[in-house]
């Protein structure tokens, strides 16, 4: 799934969660793990946590599920790490709805389809999976704060070729405002522009230290030219923007974060919500 596809899924659950009076989820619109095992080869391990200087409680639970009626070290396999955090399952709904948003079951997958369970993905992942095929997906907490809880929701798809392919997706989380801030919320309005002229000074000073383009830099940046894009995460030291393969240069070079610091945004960033949702940035 493309960054700009992803983005678009979570913003759209995003509007959910965040509403005034968001309805409450029907049993049945999302299926938490564990769950029946289907006939299919499980696993579960859990490890119990706590966000850091924040008390917000939250445990790791981690299934594992084989192809079924499949033996050996080359069955395909499905591997789903999520997060639950205590006390908002409905924010545990959208993480896992999120994460299955992001799987791909093969590259000729309608961008649209979007899975509600682990069964759901797994049906439909097993009717084409061959040996060593798997799909991992994981959320990852990045940083926790009494106000913000980022979180990276990670996607990677093994279906056959030289090497399989990842995806990586941020979450913004007030705890306790249960809202997702997405970039439109972070930057100003009218000041999109402006954060993007600021990324795109942040990554020249990035490609000074890209190995990749020391050779001929102009033909690199012909080759991968600067693009934008809304993957961001409020951290400590500003705002975070992680670009998927291929975006801005080879596979080899994974998926490359860029950082606009503070002293960068100053009449970009949103200053009076950070400042009334008691975040530091």
């Amino acid at each position: 799934m493309t960054l700009a596809a992803a983005g678009a899924l979570l913003l759209a659950i995003a509007t959910v969660l965040s509403g005034c009076a968001a309805p409450q989820e029907r049993p049945g619109d999302i299926t938490l793990v564990p769950e029946a095992a289907s006939a299919s080869a499980s696993t579960q391990s859990s490890s119990a946590s706590e966000a850091s200087s924040t008390g917000l409680q939250y445990r790791s639970v981690n299934v594992v599920r084989t192809k079924p009626g499949c033996q050996g070290e080359l069955c395909p396999s499905i591997t789903l790490k999520r997060l639950s955090f205590q006390g908002y399952e409905r924010f545990n709904a959208f993480l896992e709805r999120s994460l299955l948003g992001l799987a791909l079951v093969d590259p000729g997958q309608d961008k649209t389809k979007t899975f509600r369970s682990l069964a759901d993905l797994a049906n439909a992942f097993w009717t084409t999976a061959e040996d060593r095929y798997e799909i991992v997906l994981g959320a990852e907490v990045k940083r926790a704060t009494p106000s913000i809880v980022v979180i990276a929701l990670q996607s990677y798809a093994f279906t056959g070729g030289a090497h399989g392919m990842s995806t990586m997706q941020y979450i913004n989380w007030t705890p306790s405002f249960d809202r997702i801030l997405t970039l439109n919320d972070l930057i100003l309005p009218g000041r999109m522009r402006a954060f993007e002229a600021a990324l795109k000074k942040q990554h020249a000073k990035w490609l000074e230290t890209n190995e990749f383009a020391q050779s001929d830099k102009s033909e690199y940046v012909k080759m991968w030219p600067f693009q934008f894009s809304d993957n961001a995460a409020l951290m400590q030291d500003g705002i975070a923007v992680t670009f998927d393969h291929y975006v801005l240069g080879p596979y080899a070079l994974g998926m490359p974060t860029i950082v606009v610091p503070f002293s960068e945004l100053k009449g970009i960033i949103n200053s009076g919500l950070l400042k009334k949702l008691k975040i530091q940035g």
